[in-house]
């Protein structure tokens, strides 16, 4: 089997506008005191991340709450809304979009049948207004999942892990997502 890692890297990654970049320190030292602790502050929106309900719908669930079997298992990678559409006709609840977007339209047709659609744009829908695709999704429980690095992905057939932490009470988390492919 092949695994491709589809995460992008935490601290390098650019967040999205108006979003805290993340830090990371050495709070203790193998030098000072015989061994080392990082100690880092991120949002929960950084880099390769899952987005709750709780995100943008209010007295919804969080990241904890997320059924985690939504994020494994078979997915298809599209570049293609067409072709995104047409796997979910064909079976596919978890939809990966390389280099394309959703509008609200599309949404409301994945909402009925997707468990997760990530994208590797850092938010899905409008550049200028994500609340109404994000809240178009998460209301019907579809994962979101953003940022992903797909460059050097083909489209296709894949397995997906995409696991978030648990996080009571958060509105997101950061994710390290994997593609599988049989060789």
């Amino acid at each position: 089997m092949k695994i491709f890692d589809i995460t992008k890297e935490l601290f390098s990654s650019k967040p999205f506008p108006g979003d805290p970049h993340p830090e990371m320190r050495l709070e203790k030292t193998l030098e000072k005191d015989g061994y080392n602790l990082t100690v880092f502050s991120a949002c929960a929106h950084n880099a390769t991340h899952i987005d709750a309900p709780s995100h943008f719908l209010p007295n919804s669930s969080t990241v904890s709450d997320i059924n985690i079997e939504k994020c494994m298992g078979k997915c298809m990678v599209c570049d293609n809304i067409d072709r995104a559409m047409s796997a979910c006709d064909m079976g596919f609840r978890r939809i990966i979009l390389k280099d394309i977007n959703v509008t609200p339209t599309q949404a409301g047709y994945f909402a009925e049948r997707a468990e997760l659609i990530g994208i590797s744009g850092e938010s899905i829908g409008s550049d200028t207004a994500p609340g109404e695709v994000h809240r178009i999704l998460l209301s019907h429980n579809v994962v979101i999942l953003e940022n992903l690095e797909l460059s050097d992905i083909e489209c296709g057939e894949y397995g997906i892990v995409a696991l978030p932490l648990k996080m009571k009470g958060s509105d997101g988390s950061p994710v390290r997502a994997v593609l599988l492919k049989d060789e």
